[in-house]
């Protein structure tokens, strides 16, 4: 195991400036459109996003404040990467070809993908016109698939759902895991 973490590295740690709670695979599920089996093509550009700000809204304010401080209003940065798609295995159909991508603000957290890997993970869809064709992925619903045919974690957790699940998938055969993806109870 800790030779395949030198290539495929364990994603640990939070940013110092941002208040999360761990999420269960199952969690991740639940609010994602899909999960795929893909392949890493590029390390595609970054990207920006502007965010809505209509009247009333916490981003309006926020975005109104920065102006009126001399300020440019904040616009999250993505890092993306170009995929194939080899299966969808549950969830909405998704393009052969499309890209992935997470906040910038998570980068050293989130798995860092190079041409080459193969994950197996959960997706959303995009939601401003930057994302759009594209999927947001966490390494909550992220695993590195290693030797062509087993599974292992981006990210194993602390809770006790969250090591349950990793010591039950960690090392399987992708088959194997795709069965238990397509069985977890929904909800």
């Amino acid at each position: 195991m800790k030779e395949l973490r030198k290539e495929y590295p364990l994603s640990t740690g939070v940013p110092a400036t941002i208040n999360m709670r761990e999420v269960s695979f199952r969690e991740v599920m639940a609010f994602g459109d899909s999960v795929v089996v893909a392949e890493v093509m590029n390390v595609l550009p970054s990207f920006r996003v502007e965010l809505r700000t209509e009247p009333g809204t916490p981003e309006r304010k926020m975005a109104d404040k920065d102006r009126a401080n001399g300020m440019t209003p904040y616009q999250p940065e993505f890092i993306s990467y170009g995929v194939k798609v080899h299966e969808v295995v549950t969830g909405d159909n998704v393009a052969e070809d499309t890209f992935l991508f997470y906040n910038a603000d998570f980068a050293g957290v989130e798995p860092e993908l190079k041409p080459g890997m193969k994950i197996i993970a959960v997706v959303k869809k995009g939601t401003t016109e930057e994302q759009l064709g594209g999927y947001s992925f966490t390494r909550y619903g992220t695993y590195y698939i290693v030797d062509g045919e087993y599974v292992l974690a981006a990210y194993e957790g602390e809770s006790e759902e969250l090591r349950d699940f990793t010591e039950q998938t960690n090392g399987i055969q992708l088959d194997a895991f795709m069965d238990k993806i397509k069985n977890l109870p929904q909800g």
